[in-house]
């Protein structure tokens, strides 16, 4: 019997028995497809941890390679429409619901993406489901945009680094972040993971990887991305919305509008996923707990498989 949203919170969880496999990692590190191979030896289901791939019609951008899975599920891709608001609250409780429902029909739950917000928000639920501080809000509503950016680097530097340009010259998303943020440092002695958790991290030389996210952009412009943002503005989307200022999205609002030439957007969106994947890296390198392989190591995925097995069995 499948539980309602309000037991999972309430159940008391054994570890041991609630085992949920991570791999995190910069962008186009081939996470999805160890996942996938992961998921076939070990009987699992993959769960998407990305903030963008929520978004339904939004699939060459975000990257959302249905194919590449082979025919294993994966939960949490298509949520909502792009006009529709999506907060990590509602990704931390629609996720726990999925993993509860792997755990219970006896597959391993997988958690796949380069959201480490997403992913830290689902191992440790204190540090994300934090209400509305009125009285902190009513004081950081006479900061200036720049005073929002130098108390949240204060405060938060983690959530800083994940954020991206749009975000950190939004004066609200600053001010929530703040708000999370002091709470964390609040909560965070208390905290715990709800889970027997293994975090497996894939990485490569910045050279290397910028080379494989180049090659990433390139085809997702072959594969039609003008098309897709054409049809989604054509829907109603507008450049204002939150699901529209993504890469591989806001990138294209100069060339929509004739200012810029389709080749130097796909030189920006590039030079963009580059530093989205530096941001990931510099979270992600502070969870001690992420064990971490090259994928340029030919003996990478077997490793992955022996460590996989001893944990799982």
């Amino acid at each position: 019997m499948k539980l309602s949203i309000k037991q999972i919170f309430e159940k008391e969880y054994i570890p041991y028995m609630n085992k949920v496999l991570v791999i995190v990692g910069p962008t186009a590190t081939g996470k999805t497809a160890l996942a996938v191979k992961l998921a076939k030896k070990f009987n699992g289901e993959l769960i998407s941890a990305d903030s963008r791939q929520v978004y339904r019609g939004m699939d060459i951008g975000t990257g959302k390679d249905t194919e590449s899975l082979e025919g294993i599920p994966m939960h949490l891709y298509d949520v909502v429409q792009p006009d529709e608001p999506f907060t990590v609250s509602l990704y931390q409780e629609q996720a726990r619901v999925c993993i509860e429902d792997c755990i219970q029909r006896g597959k391993l739950p997988i958690i796949v993406g380069g959201s480490g917000l997403y992913v830290h928000a689902l191992l440790h639920p204190l540090t994300v489901n934090v209400g509305p501080n009125e009285a902190l809000r009513k004081t950081l509503d006479t900061y200036t945009k720049k005073q929002l950016q130098e108390k949240l680097q204060e405060v938060g530097k983690r959530y800083w680094e994940a954020m991206n340009n749009s975000d950190r010259e939004n004066p609200r998303r600053l001010i929530r972040k703040i708000e999370i943020a002091l709470a964390d440092q609040k909560e965070l002695p208390k905290e715990k993971s709800l889970y027997n958790v293994l975090q497996i991290g894939l990485k490569t030389d910045a050279a290397s990887l910028y080379t494989r996210i180049d090659e990433r952009v390139e085809k997702r412009v072959s594969q039609g991305i003008i098309a897709e943002i054409q049809k989604l503005l054509d829907a109603g989307c507008t450049w204002k919305l939150p699901s529209m200022s993504g890469l591989g999205y806001r990138q294209w609002k100069p060339y929509f509008e004739g200012v810029s030439a389709k080749e130097s957007v796909i030189q920006q969106w590039k030079y963009d996923e580059h530093s989205y994947a530096r941001r990931q890296m510099t979270w992600f390198r502070k969870d001690k707990t992420i064990q971490w392989f090259d994928i340029k190591n030919s003996g990478a995925v077997r490793e992955i498989e022996s460590l996989v097995a001893s944990w799982y069995t």
